[in-house]
């Protein structure tokens, strides 16, 4: 697992789920430990493990700190279930740094995409990847998209449009979990047509963003992958 670099100091790697060795699970918390015990399939609970392994695993290449010397840290600033262990929005706080290090993770069929950023000046980030066998993206153009973003749809060939539908949705879901909501915030009111995300219900120059569709081979995902990634950068100071 070769972290690949990424804008605004982000390290990102690739994982097969099906290689991760769950025999590591020991390096997890407890609340990790229990959050997995609540899958009622087997295979569901393996690949949560297999996942946080290896952000584990790559936070500590990153850093130099053991995976299990650190400790799991969790924000759902939406969701009602606070009560459940393990959930929400993963982040770490780590031996050898004074403030927690912001981390993604996403999964999708046997592969999952992980990155940690140690730029103090990032206040989050998020990736996330699809499978385009298995997108399942049926009807998010009529409720998560944007009417720029249907006009951008409606504009390229018919036979396109489900790779740029998939391409859309993962830049999407990649800004909402570097917002720290996921999917508890409306994905119709966040515009990723262009470069820069334009959020609707926020002032449009509040933060800075970089938005980043990725290479599937450059990150170490099979080809048939589409994968994005998104920094949300804390604003400067205000100019006097």
């Amino acid at each position: 697992m070769t972290p690949a670099a990424a804008p605004q100091g982000l390290s990102l790697a690739a994982v097969r789920l099906s290689g991760v060795d769950l025999g590591l699970e020991h390096v997890l918390d407890d609340d990790e430990v229990a959050r997995a015990g609540m899958f009622r399939s087997q295979a569901l609970r393996d690949r949560f493990v297999a996942g946080r392994i290896a952000l584990r695993l790559h936070i500590g290449a990153l850093t130099g700190d053991s995976p299990g010397s650190l400790q799991a840290l969790y924000s759902c600033p939406s969701c009602l279930n606070r009560d459940i262990p393990g959930h929400g929005i993963p982040g770490y706080r780590v031996p050898s740094r004074t403030s927690p290090l912001r981390v993604s993770l996403s999964r999708s069929e046997d592969w999952c995409l992980v990155a940690a950023c140690l730029d103090d000046g990032v206040a989050g980030v998020g990736v996330d990847l699809e499978a385009e066998s298995s997108a399942g993206l049926d009807g998010v153009q009529s409720v998560a998209m944007t009417e720029n973003e249907r006009e951008k749809l409606r504009h390229v060939a018919p036979a396109l449009r489900p790779a740029l539908m998939t391409r859309l949705w993962v830049r999407k879901e990649a800004v909402l979990k570097a917002l720290g909501t996921g999917l508890a915030r409306d994905p119709a009111r966040v515009d990723v047509a262009g470069p820069i995300p334009r959020l609707f219900d926020e002032p449009p120059l509040q933060g800075r963003w970089q938005l980043e569709d990725l290479d599937p081979s450059t990150v170490g995902l099979p080809d048939e992958f589409t994968a994005a990634c998104a920094i949300r950068i804390l604003p400067g100071p205000e100019p006097k």
